[in-house]
């Protein structure tokens, strides 16, 4: 196997099949629960055969456990994890912090990958993930090339980095737009690909539509496509090349796996990549929404987004041309085939249209295939001259990839036999990976009688490999002359020892103990020492401070802004509230840097921490420092919390995919302070991708509009979510309504939660005062302010989110 893994997905057996026969080092697959794409999932016993066919194969398998963790999940997440552990799973797939320590404690020899759904991106976030054991980290989407050279530079860590596939428009981990519309969270596994369906953007001022000429799929980016860039991803350190897609066909892993092994290959043979225009056209047919390089080579904007078609575009390959009631007549400029798909699109239909071709004529004769020119074939809809003809599926291409487990190389295997007179037949069986067997006869060699056994015929019987995985290389065969036994005997020799070394070629992991202790560790409860909560408040800037200042109810005061932290923190101090910096989710390193400068210059006691980088950078360059636990972490359960208390938090925040019930069971055995936010605006997703640039200015790098305009994105039910500008020229786009848990207080007071949060976001001043004084009388008194409630009702601003539901 080569210094850099090329990793395949497998959602189905096809799939594995398809993966293997192409080249894949490494597959990952998920199992029936706490996978993050279920419907590409395993059950126990298909994963055991996808393990044993994987690992004959020479191919390693990563199993994903990397989705947000429940409660009640704990003691069946304890098993599974034990089943692929003793089962030889390579590595475990891992999101949830609490995971990856109980992996670590009950397992330490298992290899451990920290997956893009915790959001590692910076050089800290990967000395973090190295710190408490990781092997290995998936790194975000978002990275650039530069960045991974940085983290590879400074971390004793492999880079997995994906390379081709469907891309998320949101920070992976972070996004709760399925979640909060459809109680699909992205976090379980259960997307239901909500940034894939039209918006249009809306001035929130005016109400005014944004017009859109490049369509009106805002949120939906084109594919990965890296493959002319393998030696430079190389380069940069990137161990593991990652192809997105479970759910695609068999024949879609076959072509992308194919492609990038041999792109692979050729770069560390010659130190250069030469890509095929056959290879670029296999790759744009099987499946393509639009192509892109990402951020990854710096490709933002019109170059990243696929706003005309959130799915496959197909090749084009023609002009309808003639139409004659149901007959079509198309001028081709590449070849079709009978069976092949067809999408048509004209700017004046509203609606593509699509068929397979069942029939074709060229000059008035049926043919199976065309080549350029005139074809004609009747459509099953209305068609316009001028429609572009594009094909959305290769019969050849299907046939011509390999899918089949008949074409899967067999291992090449080597032997020596002995047989000698009066002994038994002695067979010794090896591979090229230092597997070694030997069987034995029951009988021994006897003088023939008749036909001797020749050196020809025991060869020839010894040979048959048959269904086994194994083709022999070499077999050195020793008969004395004159000597015979049973062919049963042979055969029951050879059978033995083919099942034999199959068995050793199946364990990856031979030295793993099966008796493992999986009890789950105990976790010492926080025990509240008085009755008092707090009321404490978020904002984003300076004129969000302001209303704050002269409220009484308010002394802890979370401020996001890095930039104006110390006017800020001046500022709160003089008014006697306590000012404490709310560090971002995203973080470079060079911000990093300038937030922990800010905190050491001001003498700050307490911050607030949005990512791992952050956490891990802080506790290094500033261990006196309280840390709290935004609910960017996903604190979902006990063990979570716990590792986030091993890690030095000293307050945890309530994540916003919990419900009443798993609240209740979370603060009944939390072992630290928990905080809920009670009222805000939940940010759905946060983007490096602007759709307002990429709509009003997308030449201009800089476009600022958003400093003086307000924007929105409307979606098919009218609900307009606003967005807002975040950190360095990210973009946050938040749910249309209020999280309001004003009549929750009381319940989550007694509980056990230790204080509550106004997270605002776009708030007019009245509406932040408003609600500190509805909040306030809650707390304080137990009131519930039915006026603030029915307000934000009459304009459709009010939603419980998760407390009832939940989310899948």
């Amino acid at each position: 196997m080569s210094t850099v893994e090329l990793l395949a997905p497998v959602g189905h057996r096809e799939g594995l099949i398809a993966a293997v026969a192409n080249g894949a080092d490494a597959i990952y697959v998920g199992g029936q629960a706490f996978g993050a794409r279920k419907e590409a999932a395993f059950s126990n016993d298909d994963l055991i055969d996808v393990i044993k066919y994987a690992h004959i194969h020479n191919v390693k398998v990563y199993v994903t456990v990397n989705t947000t963790i429940f409660d009640e999940e704990l003691e069946a997440l304890k098993s599974y994890i034990h089943f692929l552990y003793t089962h030889d799973v390579d590595a475990i797939i891992v999101q949830d912090i609490g995971v990856a320590k109980l992996v670590k404690q009950l397992y330490p020899d298992f290899e451990l990958h920290f997956s893009t759904q915790m959001t590692l991106h910076n050089t800290k976030g990967a000395e973090f993930a190295k710190s408490i054991g990781a092997d290995r980290i998936v790194v975000a989407r978002e990275n650039t090339l530069e960045e991974i050279q940085a983290i590879k530079q400074n971390v004793d860590v492999e880079i997995e980095a994906f390379v081709h596939g469907a891309i998320c428009v949101c920070y992976s981990g972070q996004c709760l737009m399925s979640s909060m519309i459809g109680a699909r969270s992205g976090n379980r596994g259960a997307c239901a690909q909500t940034c894939r369906l039209p918006y249009e953007l809306i001035d929130v001022k005016t109400g005014e539509t944004i017009p859109s000429n490049i369509g009106n799929y805002l949120l939906s980016p084109r594919d990965l496509n890296t493959i002319d860039e393998v030696g430079a991803l190389i380069e940069a350190g990137v161990h593991s090349f990652k192809i997105e897609g479970r759910l695609k066909r068999p024949e879609y892993v076959a072509t992308v796996v194919a492609a990038y092994r041999k792109a692979i290959d050729q770069y560390l043979a010659t130190n250069q990549v030469k890509v095929s225009k056959q290879t670029h056209a296999d790759m744009e047919q099987i499946f393509n929404r639009g192509f892109t390089k990402g951020y990854l080579f710096g490709e933002t904007g019109l170059d990243l987004m696929s706003a005309d078609r959130p799915n496959h575009k197909g090749v084009l390959i023609g002009e309808v041309v003639g139409v004659d009631r149901k007959r079509l007549t198309v001028q081709l400029n590449a070849p079709l085939h009978v069976g092949d798909g067809l999408r048509f699109v004209s700017k004046s239909v509203d609606k593509d249209q699509g068929q397979q071709v069942q029939k074709m004529f060229v000059k008035n004769k049926e043919v199976k295939a065309a080549n350029k020119g005139l074809v004609s074939f009747d459509a099953p809809f209305t068609a316009v001259k001028g429609m572009k003809v594009y094909k959305t599926a290769s019969v050849e291409l299907n046939e011509r990839v390999i899918v089949s487990d008949k074409e899967v190389d067999k291992l090449p295997i080597y032997g020596e036999v002995s047989a000698r007179l009066g002994e038994p037949l002695a067979m010794m069986l090896w591979d090229d990976f230092g597997h070694v067997v030997s069987a034995s006869s029951q009988a021994v060699f006897e003088p023939a009688q008749k036909t001797p056994l020749t050196t020809e015929r025991l060869t020839q019987q010894l040979q048959k490999t048959g269904n086994t995985p194994f083709k022999f290389e070499l077999l050195n065969v020793q008969v004395d002359e004159g000597i015979t036994i049973s062919i049963s005997e042979v055969n029951a020799v050879r059978r033995l020892a083919l099942e034999e070394l199959q068995q050793k070629v199946e364990v990856h992991n031979p030295n793993r103990s099966v008796d493992v202790e999986t009890v789950l560790p105990t976790i010492s409860k926080y025990e509240r020492t008085s009755d008092d909560v707090e009321l404490t408040v978020s904002v984003r800037n300076l004129s969000q401070l302001q209303v704050l200042l002269n409220q009484d109810a308010v002394h802890t005061i979370y401020y996001k802004d890095m930039a104006t932290l110390k006017k800020a923190y001046e500022l709160a101090t003089s008014y006697g509230k306590t000012l404490v910096p709310q560090t971002a989710r995203i973080m470079t390193d060079a911000e990093i840097s300038f937030a922990i400068q800010c905190i050491s210059e001001l003498g700050i006691e307490t911050v607030m921490v949005g990512e791992y980088g952050m956490l891990y950078a802080l506790r290094v360059a500033c261990p006196q420092v309280k840390l709290l636990a935004d609910f960017s972490f996903n604190s979902n359960n006990v063990q979570s919390v716990e590792s986030l208390k091993q890690l030095g938090v000293s307050q945890a925040t309530l994540s916003y995919e919990v419900n009443s019930k798993q609240i209740r069971k979370l603060l009944s055995a939390a072992p630290l302070p928990m905080e809920a936010v009670v009222y805000t605006r939940i940010p759905m997703m946060i983007t490096k991708h602007c759709p307002v640039k990429t709509l009003h200015d997308p030449k201009n790098k800089t476009c600022r509009v958003c400093f003086t305009r307000s924007f929105g994105l409307k979606d098919r039910k009218n609900k307009i979510m606003p967005l807002l500008r975040t950190g360095n020229c990210l973009t946050e786009i938040l749910n249309a309504q209020h999280v309001i848990w004003l009549e929750f207080v009381s319940d989550l007071k007694k509980q056990g939660v230790s204080s509550f949060r106004l997270e605002f976001t776009n708030e007019s001043e009245t509406q932040m005062s408003d609600a500190i004084t509805a909040y306030t009388k809650a707390i304080r008194f137990g009131r519930i302010d039915k006026n603030f409630i029915e307000v934000h009702k009459a304009d459709d601003d009010y939603t419980k989110g998760h407390y009832h539901r939940g989310v899948e």
